[in-house]
């Protein structure tokens, strides 16, 4: 995929959904209740193993049809081991479901082993006191950006279009581990918990600004922290995503990103505990 500045996208939604909707859905499996079943399509692969936001997008799913009642709004997730294409089994557990605030873990088990364990945090409608002194995300206009070509058969990019900002770029042996850019889905969808969980894992891993070849970067932990969700994006919409990291140790570095409109309105936020290792 090569996302050129102001392409036109295909808006192609279907009844079904778009591909990422279609992707993440999960079946209850009957008889087991709190236990879901899902698939991880071959086009979800990347530099190793598949996707880790498309697993957690599947652990939103799963906890979205347990309690369907309550917005997802907080995400937590540890890698235990690379997931892979084919079948997936998801465990809810929930560990408290208040008045208010439900907590459920989900176990995401692939040929008997546990591949991740995603903590979830899940909200009832309420009166609150809100406030959004959010500021616009500092990157250059759409038009100034750069075509982002990723490394072949790293499929999980064909589904989202992007341009980065020309002056962090992966694999430039730049002085900041930094990335960012405008991002849009690739069909028409609306921007849910799931996606966003998905799209800050997304992008290419911040400490690669500082490389020249694709060396660690894995996900170790995520967490997400979701402001709002279903936006809808009229055709052709970008939203502006930053991430950095701004040490690494021991070969670990925390990077942390944000997802705004394009006005300034953060919608998410992550941190994500990346191995930097050979």
């Amino acid at each position: 995929m090569t996302a050129t500045v102001g392409a036109a996208t295909a808006w192609v939604g279907t009844p079904e959904g778009s591909y990422v909707e279609r992707t993440t859905r999960v079946w209850p499996r009957p008889g087991e209740p709190g236990t879901y079943d899902a698939v991880v399509a071959e086009r979800w692969a990347s530099l190793r193993g598949v996707h880790g936001g498309h697993l957690v997008a599947l652990a939103v799913r799963a906890v979205e049809a347990d309690a369907p009642d309550r917005a997802v709004r907080t995400i937590s997730a540890t890698f235990l081991r690379p997931g892979a294409v084919g079948p997936v089994e998801l465990e809810v557990r929930a560990e408290r479901r208040g008045r208010t605030v439900t907590t459920a873990t989900v176990e995401l088990r692939q040929v008997g082993r546990t591949v991740a364990l995603v903590r979830i945090t899940a909200v009832a409608p309420v009166q609150s006191a809100d406030w959004d002194d959010s500021r616009p995300v500092d990157l250059p206009p759409v038009t100034e950006c750069v075509a982002f070509r990723p490394p072949p058969g790293v499929l999980h990019f064909e589904h989202a279009e992007a341009v980065l900002d020309p002056a962090e770029v992966p694999f430039s042996e730049s002085t900041r581990a930094r990335v960012g850019g405008w991002v849009r889905p690739r069909e028409v969808q609306g921007i849910d918990a799931a996606w966003l969980a998905m799209i800050l894992d997304w992008f290419p891993p911040a400490p690669f600004a500082r490389r020249s070849l694709p060396i660690g970067g894995v996900s170790v932990d995520y967490s997400v922290h979701l402001h709002t969700t279903g936006l809808e994006l009229a055709g052709g919409d970008w939203l502006a995503a930053r991430f950095e990291a701004e040490r690494g140790a021991d070969g670990l570095a925390l990077e942390h990103g944000r997802i705004h409109t394009a006005d300034g309105a953060v919608l998410a936020e992550s941190f994500h505990t990346r191995w930097t290792g050979g």
